[in-house]
């Protein structure tokens, strides 16, 4: 059997619809994976709202107030107790940014007291959650 050596001699191709289909699914990657970035919170909670706001994008440990008052510390149940025992432990981590989020509906004063109790132990970096006022 002879083999036609002009078939072998071609030179090879790069096709551009395959290259065009990974870019696009690439891209679509990319922004699934930003979005997924951002802060979501699965306890639901309606933010005050303000006029002025900035968006905090670090490493920060969220404390979490719904509408029964109840507290959550990374999105983890806690009772008073208990979130003085995780403010303890995180004495190490003094410059570390603290997250408040509060429902409008949740009492003002457990919030303040949570912030009096962070500030009591060195706590700077302390900031309140809010909605832009449209």
């Amino acid at each position: 059997m002879k083999l036609h050596k002009r078939r072998f001699l071609q030179p090879a191709r790069v096709e551009l619809l395959p290259l065009i289909d990974v870019i696009f699914l690439l891209l679509i990657l990319f922004i699934f994976v930003m979005l997924t970035m951002t802060v979501q919170s699965s306890i639901k909670i309606v933010l005050p709202q303000v006029a002025v706001s900035e968006l905090q994008t670090k490493e920060m440990l969220t404390i979490s107030i719904n509408a029964e008052n109840q507290i959550f510390v990374n999105e983890q149940p806690s009772s008073t107790q208990d979130f003085l025992t995780q403010v303890s432990a995180l004495q190490h981590k003094k410059t570390l940014p603290i997250l408040i989020r509060g429902d409008q509906k949740a009492d003002l004063g457990i919030a303040l007291s949570i912030l009096n109790k962070l500030r009591s132990t060195g706590f700077e970096h302390v900031t309140f959650a809010a909605e832009k006022d449209n």
